[in-house]
């Protein structure tokens, strides 16, 4: 019988061709879109569950609205211990620090993660030693001594018996002594590391370089645990040596498994993609399959009441409830069963496109068995429901089967279908118009400054990059470059940032201060981006560092005009630093993203700040359609 329910199916499928063609890949589209989404929030959300009880690990931080974030996950090596002594409910803390180690390998460098674990996070962490011995690790001094992972031996030495071997930091041109090989926790962590090393030993308040992680007790209300740190936040935090009020009021408990989806705490500094959006991604899987699946039905059931006087000559002839169901969904069936292989067929062309744009690097088979998973849970789903609605359907007596029944409800399904699938597809287009009017507006709005044609190169190394800037400059491709004495606008931004309570024509002081960005500056900056200068004069060589020029919208939030806001004063939270005093307005530009306030912006002599040129980068333009090869150059070199 089986054979005959499916030859019956085949040919209603070739029958039909142009539905079923339809319907089939409406299917496969939208569980393909569907199980790679889900795959990817699955992937996100199952970071660092390794971790021996990874589900009571909480990453601490504190709030900063510097650079546009809401919180920082850097902290100073004193909350650890004050955490663990304060709260009952803390069971365990540790603490680590996190580098880029640069190597040179076969003519190119190699950027590989460091992490400075505690002796707090070896505990904790569980950190082993494969080979060697790692006790220089728990001694908490500064060693010349270093600790490899096994991929990363293979990949610079090619094997794993690398103790006593040397590796240079080509940063800082230091060498170290290869002293154990331990185990690794992958790629699929927020805090990968290649090598484990000594940490800077700064244990004090003040310097905001490690990393804090604290394991609370079994049952503990974490909600209530943040309760009562913020009700009691530590004075040592509200104020340093550096500054008389930091503008640090409050801590952050995050889920160490779920940092990949928090958009609050800055981790990953080339995020390209939000939590969110993926998210939406498989809401539109979503739609699309329910789409296909409405469309599919209404045919499915045209089609079936096409044939009632067959299902009741079935009948007669014997035929019971559970075979005529069997052989109704046995279309059903075919279909979707069609539908799985073409969406695993589709899933196999997108698969390396959707890795690499999702970032995902440790993939294997096992992700083909995920995506699998979710395609056959979605295909049950529908299955189900078509099963119940032929049960039902069928479960009318012989008598009502022979007859054609209310012809109306017939119509209003179908018009109720056509108008859902008509709704959800102008939303789509809706929403895709939306979008490419936006991506429109951004490519031509007037940014307040010119980016096109520009880029910039910087080494993060111990190199003069006037010598590079001069390298650049003789590319043919390349049309003007200037000194390298600033950061990028775009892409870079501020390198600093300043917190001001006060200002010209305001009364005592704020309770919240603002927080400014501080962007390296100069005549020749301003004339690279062609940024405009509403009032006043530009910052220039001449200037003192106080003299600075601000953004249009930075001078209106004080209440003044461009006009007005020349010769007023920005008063920083420790007094004892001279006020900045406005020497220039600059039009507004857009070097954030879009959809973010601007923020306050400052920009200040670059001569002042000497001390950062080895941190500079070199700005150049480039003729139109050279950069391919102008980048290419670049590398080469």
């Amino acid at each position: 019988m089986i054979a005959h329910y499916l030859k019956i199916a085949w040919r209603n499928l070739l029958k039909y061709r142009m539905q079923s063609v339809v319907s089939i890949l409406g299917l496969a589209v939208g569980l393909a879109c569907f199980a790679l989404s889900a795959f990817w929030i699955h992937y996100e959300m199952t970071y660092d569950t390794f971790h021996r009880d990874a589900d009571r690990l909480y990453l601490v931080g504190v709030n900063d609205d510097s650079f546009g974030g809401s919180s920082a996950s850097f902290t100073p090596y004193a909350l650890g211990r004050y955490l663990k002594e304060h709260y009952s409910e803390i069971e365990d803390y540790c603490l680590f620090e996190a580098e880029t180690f640069f190597v040179l390998k076969d003519n190119r460098m190699l950027e590989l993660p460091m992490l400075l674990p505690d002796t707090t996070a070896l505990r904790m962490l569980d950190i082993r030693a494969l080979e060697g011995d790692e006790s220089f690790l728990r001694a908490g001094t500064t060693d010349n001594r270093i600790a490899i992972t096994e991929k990363a031996a293979k990949q610079l030495f090619g094997t794993t018996d690398v103790i006593g071997q040397t590796v240079t930091n080509a940063n800082w041109n230091k060498e170290y002594t290869i002293g154990a090989v331990v185990s690794d926790w992958g790629v699929h962590t927020n805090f990968p590391y290649a090598f484990l090393g000594n940490g800077s030993g700064r244990t004090g308040w003040d310097d905001y370089t490690y990393r804090t992680l604290v394991k609370v007790k079994p049952g503990t209300d974490v909600s209530r645990l943040l309760e009562k740190m913020n009700a009691h936040f530590p004075e040592e935090l509200t104020k340093s040596r550096y500054q008389e009020n930091t503008g640090l009021t409050r801590f952050y408990l995050e889920p160490l498994t779920g940092l990949s989806a928090t958009e609050g705490f800055i981790l990953k500094n080339n995020q390209t993609v939000q939590f969110r959006y993926i998210t939406w991604f498989a809401a539109v899987g979503g739609l699309i399959i329910v789409c296909a699946f409405i469309n599919y039905l209404t045919i499915y059931i045209d089609r079936f009441r096409t044939r009632r006087r067959e299902m009741v000559l079935r009948q007669v002839c014997g035929a019971g409830l559970r075979s005529l169901v069997t052989l109704l969904c046995t279309d059903f069936l075919l279909t979707v069963l069609a539908a799985l292989v073409v969406g695993m067929v589709l899933v196999e062309l997108l698969m390396p496109i959707f890795l690499r744009y999702s970032l995902i690097q440790d993939a294997d088979f096992s992700n083909y068995r995920s995506i699998l998973f979710y395609i056959l849970s979605v295909s049950v789903v529908m299955m189900a429901i078509v099963v119940l609605w032929v049960w039902l359907f069928q479960k009318r007596s012989l008598h009502g089967n022979m007859h054609t029944g209310n012809a109306l409800s017939g119509i209003a399904w179908r018009k109720g279908s056509v108008i859902l699938q008509l709704t959800v597809c102008m939303a789509f287009i809706f929403c895709t118009v939306a979008m490419q009017l936006q991506l429109h507006h951004l490519r031509n709005v007037d940014t307040g400054m010119d980016y096109r044609g520009r880029a910039a190169v910087s080494i993060w190394m111990n190199v003069d990059m006037n010598v590079w800037a001069e390298k650049i400059k003789a590319l043919p491709m390349v049309t003007e470059v200037i000194r390298p004495a600033y950061w990028p606008l775009l892409g870079e931004g501020a390198y600093s940032s300043y917190l001001i309570d006060g200002y010209t024509g305001m009364e005592g002081r704020l309770e919240q201060p603002l927080t400014f960005d501080e962007v390296l500056a100069g005549e020749e900056f301003f004339r690279f981006y062609d940024m405009q200068l509403l009032s006043g004069e530009w910052v220039s060589a001449k200037s003192e560092y106080c003299q600075v020029n601000i953004m249009e919208s930075t001078a209106r939030r004080m209440g003044w005009n461009p006009e007005e806001a020349v010769g007023k004063q920005l008063f920083f939270v420790n007094r004892e630093q001279e006020p900045m005093t406005v020497i220039g307005v600059v039009k507004d530009c857009a070097y954030k993203s879009p959809t973010a306030e601007l923020p306050n912006t400052v920009f200040v002599n670059t001569d002042q700040m000497k001390w950062m040129h080895a941190r500079c980068f070199v700005l150049f333009k480039y003729r139109p359609g050279t950069w391919d090869e102008c980048r290419r150059r670049i590398e080469e070199m």
